[in-house]
């Protein structure tokens, strides 16, 4: 099972996921099915078209190695969508690792997955969604890793892509490690 699940959904920040995906298809090899919630296409922050393949609640995630979602401004529209919920929910009790990036962490929050958890997210979503949050850890970190969970600062996409490697064992050591996430640096 190399599929990854990629949540698109209006407004998302297409930047924020660029690394992970290169690194999940070009290491990995790794396919990628696009998915939004009412399975129309949708246009990303940045501009870019994205085509989904399907709603997501026609998706079955135990087919899947990892939910992948962006951040972006796109998140407050989308929040109440219960299909969100129930699939990360059941991709938590199933096991499936969760990478979640800038605001999308509010996702895992409704869903109940951070709770009791050390999580990060840009500190002006927590204060802002301070309620959704508050069972959670939030640690102002640029990323946390807790057993199938990765959230990250917005501006962590180097650090977010290559622990999204690292969590389905993508590298053969630390020195690929080091390497990649200087590459996705620019370093």
């Amino acid at each position: 099972m190399k599929k990854i699940l990629f949540f698109a959904y209006p407004q998302y920040a297409d930047f924020e996921i660029a690394h992970a995906l290169f690194l999940l298809r070009k290491i990995g090899k790794y396919t990628v099915t696009t998915v939004s919630v009412d399975g129309e296409d949708v246009e990303s922050v940045g501009g870019l078209w994205t085509k989904a393949e399907g709603a997501l609640s026609d998706i079955n995630v135990s087919d899947f190695s990892l939910i992948l979602i962006p951040g972006g401004d796109g998140v407050p529209d989308i929040i109440n969508e219960e299909s969100i919920t129930a699939k990360l929910v059941e991709a938590f009790n199933l096991s499936i690792p969760i990478a979640s990036i800038c605001g999308s962490a509010v996702l895992l929050g409704k869903a109940g997955i951070l709770e009791g958890r050390e999580f990060t997210c840009n500190q002006s979503t927590f204060d802002y969604n301070e309620n959704i949050f508050s069972r959670s850890l939030y640690t102002g970190k640029d990323i946390e890793v807790s057993d199938q969970i990765i959230t990250a600062k917005g501006t962590a996409f180097a650090e977010f892509a290559v622990s999204v490697g690292q969590m389905l064992d993508l590298f053969q050591d630390e020195k690929q490690y080091d390497s990649l996430l200087k590459f996705c640096k620019g370093m």
